[in-house]
């Protein structure tokens, strides 16, 4: 009785897990460097020259060492276009994400916990000097060439440290202890020599955190929730 019960419910959930109306992947071999990462706005959805690595990162939340599946998860390269049915918010971009892998790529994956190295997001030594949102003039912020940047108004800690992630390349756990939303302005150069190897005048990540945002980066290790990929098909099934 219990099983046919949990049969129903997870039939149940699966017939109300939205899943794009209109969708499109196709092979991308331009070997450019630039990409944009996947994203719903206004009901549409767009991602170009993305690995099916970064696909899985933006369909459960999970920066890149979070994702443990086939080296070749990072090879082939793919644009994605699609439309969400109406009335669907863009909020609901992870599962119909999750919906498109397992329809298009036959996906088959699992969470679990395991203990890896983290970074802990803390507050440096001297306070908080990113200000709060909303902030009535917001300080400006120069871009030297090749920097990157992260900006973002009305920032929560946890989201931050979930963008950080990419970024140091680790999982971010939020030990700030911070509740309140700041404007985030952050300059820094990348962790990565460029290619075309233009030195870049900005500070290191970890310098531009503490100079620019009163906050730091400290190593520890942790268990943290992980997606691993137990199936998968390399090529999608045509459009």
């Amino acid at each position: 009785m219990r099983l046919l019960v949990w049969i129903v419910t997870a039939l149940s959930l699966l017939a109300q897990t939205p899943a794009f109306e209109v969708a499109s992947i196709k092979p991308n071999q331009s070997g450019s460097r630039e990409s944009t990462l996947p994203g719903v706005r206004n009901g549409r959805l767009f991602a170009e020259n993305v690995t099916l690595k970064w696909i899985l990162m933006a369909a459960y939340g999970m920066s890149a060492s979070r994702v443990i599946g086939p080296e070749w998860l990072d090879a082939d390269r793919y644009d994605l276009s699609g439309k969400s049915p109406e009335g669907v918010p863009d909020t609901e971009a992870k599962p119909m994400l999750q919906a498109l892998l397992r329809d298009r790529f036959k996906l088959e994956a699992h969470s679990e916990q395991r203990e890896m190295p983290v970074y802990e997001l803390l507050v440096a030594k001297g306070g908080v000097k990113m200000p709060i949102y909303p902030a009535k003039d917001p300080p400006e912020v120069a871009h030297a060439p090749g920097a990157q940047m992260i900006m973002w108004t009305g920032a929560k800690m946890d989201g931050l440290a979930s963008s950080l992630a990419n970024v140091a390349g680790g999982p971010v756990i939020d030990k700030t202890g911070l509740t309140t939303r700041y404007n985030v302005n952050l300059v820094y150069a990348p962790l990565m020599p460029r290619p075309d190897g233009m030195q870049v005048d900005a500070p290191d990540l970890f310098t531009a955190m503490h100079d620019q945002l009163g906050l730091r980066l400290q190593s520890a290790r942790a268990k943290v929730e992980v997606i691993v990929v137990d199936r998968m098909e390399r090529k999608p099934t045509e459009n």
